[in-house]
């Protein structure tokens, strides 16, 4: 095996992610759902997103096996004038300092307020 080859088989063992990976900052609004957990939103920005999770930045605490709700702003418009937003729950599946990846349990997008830049 040629070292590019073996260069690129390491890179394929360290990520066995199923879906590729999107490096974009959104804006984010979450919250932790549960009894008395989901009254409070947190403002965040996305690290990179994908089909199937999220990463993002955080200041509060969450822990893995927390369901949490968010809305990402979507930086695309429907028919190029109507804002959206993403709307996401799922559990988070992994926290390292600042910032917690998600996975989606489920999704769909809604419509947001021009005015508003944020979620």
């Amino acid at each position: 095996m040629s070292p590019a080859q073996n260069s690129a088989a390491s890179a394929e063992s360290k990520d066995r992610r199923n879906s590729q990976r999107f490096p974009l900052q959104l804006a984010i609004r979450y919250r932790v759902i549960g009894p008395d957990l989901g009254l409070k939103w947190i403002s965040g920005e996305s690290v990179n997103i994908s089909s199937t999770g999220i990463l993002f930045r955080t200041t509060d605490q969450v822990a893995p096996g927390q369901g949490v709700e968010a809305f990402v702003a979507w930086p695309v418009s429907l028919d190029n004038r109507v804002p959206l937003k993403l709307s996401v729950k799922g559990p988070i599946v992994r926290c390292d300092g600042n910032q917690a990846a998600m996975s989606f349990e489920r999704y769909e997008f809604k419509t947001r307020s021009a005015d508003l830049p944020s979620v």
